[in-house]
């Protein structure tokens, strides 16, 4: 074996080191595979000796093989079950640095011949890992030699790829060059083999998204804009060959070199008319970029010689440009033969006509005053140091607590709070202070420091006066970060300096302090897909619109209009686009015919707002009327509904036309949907015959192959509301139609459709389609399917898992410890859990029938669907679907289980599905979110007078709520029954068995009632939520099941001024009673809110709870009892921090006080519970140390108390000041910390240990 040694940690390699040392190094790991390989690699690399060895490299190549080489042609990483030893790491690490070190210096010292056998050898060394070559006519060894050097060996410095421009020399490969590539690959393969090179440099074959940014550096070889110029013929036979990946990457090269651009201008406009949508959209944005008569006469001969859909999009673009090309569509139309190709043209000329009748606008805006800048004043160095003194204490006190657990914690030592306490005490702070003082009032160059919690240590100096947006932009130069803008204005700024900023001020500070691209920088806030900082605290349209008016490029990006200059994935968002417009008092010119485009178009969301943001246009209701002659279904349909929500007479006469000669039954559904919503009486078309005869022409047809599942014969028997019967093959066409629809949510045609049938029969036919939907969705296999795989597969996994003991299990005892004794019959009842909760399948891409399950019976939907949502919480996409269909009646109980997702569900989606259901609701009420929980909640079938009555055959009996809140039921006589009694002779059967099960749902619906209300009623008193006097007298007061609730509970009556006007309970008999037993009446211009210890005194409280206790009554939940904390200067409650439970204990408590889980992190992980409080916009947070999902019952330390806006993310500070916290959401949040702290263990001095992290 060939000796190596250097100092660990380090390379051992420089500049001197010569060649033949280098690839010794390179290659000396492989005698640990087999003694001699490292001799024959390092023979056949010189001078050509043993080519044999590449055969046995192929055979021998391995996962370990590859790891004792340092990985390389690997830019990420891979699977590998090998472990090395110590010796074994250290050789692959010498191997790693010659190989880096070789690229960097020796590249010029090897001849082409050894280049090309370095590159074979590569390529058989990771055979085993079987990579895709990059471009799918490029030899192994070409790939090899270019990602090794180029991608792989370089791949601990990614973090330079953001820098532009992007040089060879940047990581040390000042070397490289294409004409030495291009030499190399002629010498191997012989000449004429330029499209080899030109492929490997583009495209990306096999490369994931994630990693595709990874290859930039191969577009940054010296001299290839001039290569490509030499061999443009080439450039466009290899871009018809390459993967999309590819032409993606060729198109974004493109971008940035004005004269190859046009010189290629024929392939990106061919890339333009592309079959694949993201190269069709980026060789778009492209076309602007050309020069026009270029790009005219490309599109051209597409639009007169191109195939159908290349005349379609070569129609498109021209109307794009504006009406300069008016005359040749006009042309190309009456030239046209094919109908869809006609109906393109003439939308691309009504797009233009449209456009063009829009006014351009020219509008002046004020001018802006530059915000005043003003130094910190001199005694900031010594608040600085006053702050370095305080933080120097606090690390000393870690680094000691660190020593004192490190005595006690066993193998693992750790040193990173004595490092850190090591590395503070460096801190010449009577130098740095004063340079940070003069850096921050722009008296010196920036010098990067890191450690700006020294000047915002206390948030001391947020509060100076003299402190701008001028010194907190500074701050972040000081740092060297990356400018966010939510780090700016949560952490670095303050309210004052941006409630009246204009965005014209901000690129005016920016460009002044020299941040690169200001304009960009604050377009990225507005515009950018992930980002949400600026344009949360910059809202009025005064303060935006006036910087993206100067500004029209980034819109354009946006839009798609123009190339997109983000860097990877940080594109601009045609959404955020469209919203951004919206501010605008008019819309641009240069905007509207893509916005007809979207209006139009495929993508939901963006087709959706461009419509609304277009009916600022005038007569618009045109543009969509022209589009109902399009080809396509998908896009008369977009029409048709857009027509339907413009509600513009005009489209009424079109849409009959349009009836007349369509054939595609689901552009027909959406036509008579359209018409009746614009007030036409369809009454003609919804005649049984007419029904039964559109059936038999719709069953014609082919059902969705997607759909054969589904048994026909198991549609009930269905009655018209007369009572006649539906003839089933009307039933059945319903079904298909549905299906074919995709959307889970009914039309109004299908809810007209349904609204014929009798009321039993629409419950009937719902119930079994909700049924089917989630018997199909949840099919796994059989307990003997799963037996049979357990046996088969328990031998070979009990194998590894012994095997994992055997390797890690003393250093990994809790995670490999559970192996060391597992039983082969253990194993094999684990592979058998895990077999029987596969799903067989989904029933998602069926959902379409759900829009005829709306009118299933809501208590027994409700019932169904929580137990769905028990089960199969992860399927997020079939409760989504089932929830959009049922939302669609007002049904109180389906509204009141909306409301109770919308405040608290484990899926985010769902919730904010949930919550977006809820309003739409209300908004087609009329009524808030809140009034119309209060409007519809569910009775359980109690009259005003509290009581349920059952006609029960020839008897009716009656029940009635005890003072448990519990149902009594009593016969005529008023005798207590402990159940519903049998039914006698002659009593009706069918009336029995519906008053059956009206007694059952009544009993199921007031359970779901008292919990509902319970929670809301206390999310209310957090929320000190206000109720009109009006309100709360006719929908709480007067309910049958709320009036019994609010008994329980004390209220405040509160005038304009917040003022406390009046104390109250309510009785029994709905009188209003005070402390001194008075009856009280409210005063209708007052308010009502529920009662608090943080919102009276000490003695009133006394009183109240004598009140209750004299009284007999149990309170509904604590009022009395929770006191706000102790506050600091902190934005965080932790006075038990280091208090150790176990996560089970913590998740149990913690779910039952309503906290959910945080969203999971990178790796599974999560370190924080949180209760959402909608109504506040904001979330009340309990942080701990961390666990994985799936989770493991591990030591879970108590953390802190927080509040965050809305949904809480994990490892995220984003939290807001407690002064802002109301009161008694305030109290009650800490009642709930010290809820979690009784059912810890205690405080644990060693907590620091415990953490998984």
């Amino acid at each position: 074996m060939i000796e190596q040694s250097g100092p660990s940690g380090k390379n051992k390699f420089n500049a001197s080191t010569d060649l033949d040392t280098l690839i010794h190094a390179i290659v000396a790991p492989l005698d640990h595979i087999e003694k001699g390989l490292a001799d024959q690699s390092y023979h056949y690399l010189m001078s050509g000796q043993y080519p044999e060895i590449l055969l046995t490299l192929r055979q021998l190549s391995n996962d370990r093989l590859t790891l004792l080489l340092g990985s390389p042609l690997t830019s990420t990483w891979f699977y590998h079950p090998s472990m090395l030893n110590t010796e074994e790491k250290k050789s692959a690490k010498y191997s790693d640095q010659a190989r880096d070190q070789l690229y960097q210096k020796q590249f010029t010292q090897l001849e082409d011949v050894q280049l090309v056998r370095l590159g074979h050898w590569l390529s058989a060394c990771v055979s085993c890992l079987k990579l895709q070559p990059l471009y799918v006519n490029t030899p192994d060894w070409l790939s090899a030699l270019l990602t090794d050097p180029l991608v792989a060996s370089i791949k601990a410095q990614r973090y330079k790829m953001q820098q532009q421009p992007l040089h060879l020399s940047t990581f040390e490969r000042g070397d490289w060059h294409i004409d030495r590539l291009n030499q190399i690959l002629t010498a191997e393969e012989g000449a004429g083999h330029e499209d080899q090179l030109i492929g490997v440099l583009f495209d990306r074959n096999g490369i994931n998204e994630y990693n595709k940014q990874d290859y930039k550096l191969l577009l940054a070889l010296p001299g290839l804009e001039h290569y490509l110029t030499q061999h443009i013929d080439q450039v466009k036979l290899v871009a018809s060959t390459m993967t999309s990946h590819g032409q993606l990457v060729l198109l974004d090269y493109l971008k940035d070199q004005p004269h190859l651009l046009n010189l290629l201008s024929q392939l990106v406009v061919e890339l333009a008319l592309s079959s694949t949508k993201n190269v069709r959209d980026t060789a778009t944005g492209l076309i602007s970029s050309l020069d026009p008569e270029l790009a005219q006469q490309h599109l051209q001969v597409y639009l007169f010689e191109g195939k159908g859909h290349e005349r379609s999009y070569a129609a498109d673009l021209l109307a794009r440009q504006g009406d300069q090309h008016l005359n040749l569509l006009q042309q190309a139309l009456e030239q046209e033969k094919v109908k869809s190709v006609q109906h393109t043209i003439q939308a691309a000329l009504q797009r233009i006509e449209t456009q063009s009748r829009a006014q351009s606008i020219d509008i002046e805006f004020p001018a802006v005053e530059a915000i005043a800048e003003q130094n910190l004043p001199s005694s900031l160095i010594d608040l600085l140091k006053e702050n370095y003194a305080e933080m120097l204490e606090k690390h000393k006190q870690y680094a000691e607590q660190e020593i004192e657990n490190n005595k006690v914690y066993g193998t693992y030592q750790s040193q990173w709070a004595q490092k850190r306490y090591q590395d503070f005490q460096k801190y010449n702070i009577d130098k740095h202070s004063v340079e940070i003082y003069e850096q921050l009032n722009g008296e010196r160059e920036f010098v990067r420091f890191n450690d700006l919690n020294i000047i915002y240590h206390g948030n001391k100096i947020q509060r100076l006066p003299e402190y701008t947006l001028y010194h907190a932009l500074r701050a972040m130069k000081i740092s060297g970060t990356t400018l966010h803008w939510s780090t700016v204005f949560e952490f670095r700024a303050e309210p004052r300096h941006f409630i009246d900023l204009d965005l014209r001020q901000l690129e005016s500070i920016l460009d002044q302090l020299n941040y690169t691209h200001p304009a960009r920088t604050i377009a990225d806030g507005y515009l950018q897909e992930y980002q949400d900082g600026l344009n949360r605290r910059i809202t009025d349209a005064d303060k935006v619109v006036p910087f993206f008016h100067l500004h029209p490029e980034f819109i354009a990006e946006a839009l798609g209009l123009l190339p997109s200059r983000a860097a990877h994935y940080y594109h601009f968002s045609a959404s955020k686009a469209i919203k951004l417009l919206e501010k605008f008092p008019q819309i641009p010119q240069q905007y509207i015919g893509k916005l007809l485009e979207l209006a139009l178009g495929q993508a939901k969301t963006t087709r959706l707002e461009a419509q609304h943001l277009l009916t600022k246009l005038p007569d618009i209701h045109l543009q969509a009327i022209e589009a109902l002659n399009n080809g396509k279904q998908d896009l008369r349909v977009n029409a048709i509904e857009w027509l339907a929500r413009l509600s513009h007479q005009d489209a009424i006469a079109p849409l009959y036309a349009l009836l007349k000669k369509e054939k595609k039954e689901v552009v027909i559904a959406a036509a008579l949907t359209a018409l009746e919503q614009l007030g036409e009486d369809i009454s003609d078309y919804l005649t049984p015959e007419k029904l039964l005869k559109d059936a038999q022409k719709g069953l014609k047809g082919n059902i969705t192959v997607a759909f054969n599942w589904f048994d026909f014969n198991t549609l009930p028997k269905a009655q018209w509301q007369d009572g006649s019967e539906v003839n089933p093959s009307i039933i059945k066409w319903w079904v298909i139609l549905a299906e074919k629809l995709k959307d889970p949510v009914p039309n109004a045609l299908l809810q007209r459709y349904v609204e014929l049938l009798h009321p039993k029969s629409q419950q009937q036919l719902g119930l079994l389609l909700l049924q089917s939907f989630i018997q199909y969705d949840t099919r796994h296999p059989s307990i003997e399917e799963a037996t049979e795989v357990a046996v088969k597969q328990a031998p070979s996994l009990l194998k590894s898992y012994q095997d994992s003991y055997q390797r890690y299990g003393q250093q990994y005892p809790d995670y490999y410890g559970r192996y060391a004794n597992i039983t082969l019959e253990q194993v094999q009842e684990e592979i058998k859990r895990g077999h029987l909760a596969i799903y067989l399948g989904s029933a998602i891409k069926n959902k379409g029938m759900l829009a005829l399950a709306f009118q299933t019976s809501a208590s027994t939907a409700v019932k169904i669907l929580q137990d769905y949502m028990k089960q199969h919480y992860q399927r997020r996409s079939q409760i989504e679907a089932m929830l959009s269909s049922l939302a669609v009646q007002n049904d109180p109980i389906i509204i009141q289980l909306l409301l109770s997702i919308s405040r608290r569900y484990r899926t985010a989606s769902v919730q904010n599905l949930a919550k977006s259901l809820v309003e739409d609701i209300a908004e087609r009420n009329g009524w808030s979110r809140d009034q119309l929980a209060d409007r519809t909640i569910p009775t359980a079938g109690l009259d005003d007078q509290g009581v349920l009555s059952l006609d029960y055959g020839q008897r009716t009996l009656h029940a009635s709520l005890d003072s448990q809140d519990k149902f009594i039921l009593k016969n005529e006589d008023g005798k207590v029954l402990k159940a519903l009694p049998s039914p006698r002779q002659g009593d009706d059967e069918a009336q029995i068995k519906d008053t059956k099960a009206q007694w059952s749902n009544a009993k199921k619906e007031l359970k779901q009632v008292l919990d509902l209300q319970t929670q809301r009623l206390y999310e209310s008193m957090c929320s000190e939520r206000l109720w009109h006097v009006a309100d709360w007298l006719e929908y709480i007061l007067v309910h049958p099941i709320m009036s019994r609730l609010i008994q329980r509970l004390v209220w405040l009556e509160v005038d304009d001024t917040g003022k406390i006007v009046n104390q109250f309970r309510p009785t029994e008999d709905g009188s209003l009673i005070n402390l001194d037993d008075d009856e009280i009446t409210l005063d209708s211009t007052n308010q009502v809110k529920l009662a608090h210890a943080v919102l009276i005194d000490a003695e009133t409280i006394q009183a109240w709870q004598a009140h209750f206790k004299d009284y007999k009554i149990k309170p509904l939940f604590d009022q009395m009892s929770h006191n706000l904390p102790e506050l600091n200067d902190k934005n965080y409650i932790d006075d038990h921090k280091g208090w150790i439970t176990d996560t089970f204990t913590l998740r149990g408590v913690l779910n039952k006080l309503g906290y959910q889980r945080a969203t999971i992190e990178d790796g599974g992980s999560f370190d924080r519970y949180y209760k959402a409080y909608d109504s506040l916009g904001l979330s009340a947070v309990i942080g701990f140390s961390g666990s994985y999902v799936p989770e493991e019952n591990i030591d879970a330390v108590l953390y802190d108390l927080s509040f965050e806006e809305q949904t809480a993310r994990s490892w995220q500070d984003d939290k807001i000041p407690l002064k802002d916290i109301a009161k008694v959401l305030l109290a009650e949040s800490y009642a709930d910390y010290l809820q979690v702290t009784n059912a810890c263990r205690g405080f644990d001095e060693q907590w620091q240990k415990k953490t998984p992290w």
